[in-house]
């Protein structure tokens, strides 16, 4: 029995870049991936909101900027609670929703609306169980039209531990030039096996990330540099942390009303430790023989800037099933904002809320569209924030991001149809094209306040176990 409404398959890669996927840059052997996109829509230009996966996924779930509908709670990022998602459009259609998540985005706001939500280890993978874990989801929803979102995070920073439990063939250089390559010819395989289980006919398929990827550039020697500078920080981290947790400990109880002050001493203490530990590292990467865009890429590795460059907001995005026009490559500069907008087009389902995102089914239909400049968000935390804190406009021929709070500090211009690696910051030559920049960050937000909103509601021990997580995975 046909089902009034399509399922849909939300398959979230993190970091999938779209020049992985599609282009002279792919190396990887993806035969499915490639089966895809030839009998769907491929969108070559989809620009993220975030160069970082929360604030990016409540864009996405939301219809909204990353400023909007993305709170800070005690230095984390979350999606604010008072936020409408389409997850909640969807259940109010008659959609059964459900989600795949790792371990790392359970403390957040984000999946709270679904119907049922089902948890991997953060460090898990298509080959460990979280492939099967998928398959047996989807064949065991019923006759209700159902929504399933799956977050994996196979690709995610150096993908330097993901093939343990896999196939060892794919160590191999005929599968990719680096690891991240060889990490998605190995995620291709699961993808061949997830397509044999869906109904197409009645089911749409997509295929995104929540942002772009660093190390998906990396050769073997920056590889090496990274993975052995983030051993020696979390080894300097560990030292620290524990020197701090014993004498926090040793306290007597009547310093207790002084704790937390003397807990931010020793963070500021901790800190600048950890500040005056970067600077050694940054000047090595530039006695390494690199490019100038390898440089960069690596520098991140250290510090982890949240500048608004273009390797950590360009993710993929596959569009395949009903209703999706096939063998076609859409080269306009479209968000990730507007996904949802038009999955409810292709489903036929109103949005009950006011939202940024707008509906590509003109682009899918051949019909005239209007390209539009979209705001970019490297979203800081306050203590990252001292190394950079940029907000940003991307047009397809001009990048601009700038300071958050001060549009006169750390501006930077670039020509991407001419200068696609973003290395000559051309912003002094042309103040015409910043000024029109800045005119469209006030139309996005006439006040010119991008603060993130913030909050207190995690517990001690929820924030302290988020924080565990995903310093292990390399966000903090």
């Amino acid at each position: 029995v046909k089902l009034l409404k399509p399922n849909i398959l939300f398959l979230l890669v993190d970091s999938l870049r779209q020049d992985k996927c599609y282009g002279k840059n792919k190396t990887s052997i993806t035969p499915n991936l490639d089966f895809l996109i030839n009998e769907g829509t491929f969108l070559s230009q989809t620009i993220s909101p975030s160069s970082i996966t929360i604030p990016s996924l409540s864009s996405i779930f939301s219809g909204l900027y990353s400023y909007e509908c993305t709170t800070l709670d005690h230095e984390l990022f979350n999606m604010d609670p008072n936020v409408p998602t389409f997850v909640d459009d969807l259940n109010n259609s008659g959609y059964h929703t459900s989600a795949i998540i790792p371990e790392s985005i359970n403390h957040t706001n984000i999946t709270k609306p679904f119907t049922d939500v089902e948890i991997f280890d953060s460090f898990g993978t298509l080959y460990d169980g979280v492939g099967e874990q998928i398959i047996s989801k989807i064949n065991n929803f019923k006759n209700l039209p159902w929504f399933l979102y799956v977050h994996l995070e196979d690709l995610h920073g150096n993908a330097i531990f993901h093939l343990q439990d896999g196939p060892k063939e794919f160590e191999n250089k005929k599968f990719g030039k680096n690891q991240y390559d060889k990490m998605l010819s190995a995620v291709d395989v699961w993808l061949g096996k997830i397509l044999k289980t869906l109904d197409i006919s009645n089911t749409i398929f997509i295929i995104t990330a929540d942002h772009g990827s660093t190390s998906a550039d990396f050769t073997d020697l920056m590889q090496k540099f990274s993975v052995d500078n983030e051993k020696k920080r979390d080894q300097e981290n560990d030292f620290l942390f524990n020197s701090g947790h014993k004498l926090m400990n040793k306290l007597p109880d009547q310093f207790s009303p002084f704790k937390k002050k003397i807990a931010n001493i020793y963070k500021n203490i901790k800190t600048k430790k950890v500040e005056n530990s970067i600077l050694p590292k940054l000047n090595e990467i530039e006695s390494l023989k690199l490019t100038n865009y390898q440089k960069r890429l690596l520098k991140k590795s250290v510090v982890y800037p949240r500048d608004c460059y273009d390797e950590n907001f360009r993710p993929s995005l596959i569009f395949y099933g009903t209703n999706i026009p096939k063998n076609k490559i859409i080269h306009d500069q479209i968000g990730s904002i507007d996904i949802f907008p038009t999955i409810f087009d292709l489903i036929e389902n109103s949005i009950a809320n006011n939202i940024r995102g707008k509906s590509m089914l003109n682009l899918l239909n051949n019909e005239s569209y209007i390209e539009r400049a979209l705001m970019l968000d490297g979203a800081s935390s306050e203590s990252e924030s001292k190394i950079s804190n940029t907000i940003g406009v991307r047009t397809s021929k001009f990048k601009y991001f700038r300071d958050r709070f001060d549009n006169s500090k750390n501006i930077h211009l670039f020509d991407i149809q001419n200068d696609p690696l973003e290395e000559n910051n051309i912003f002094e030559n042309n103040l015409d094209i910043i000024n029109n920049m800045e005119m469209e960050l006030q139309k996005i937000n006439p006040s010119n306040n991008f603060s993130f909103k913030k909050l207190d509601l995690l517990s001690n021990n929820d924030e302290q176990k988020a924080k565990d997580i995903l310093k292990k995975l390399g966000y903090i």
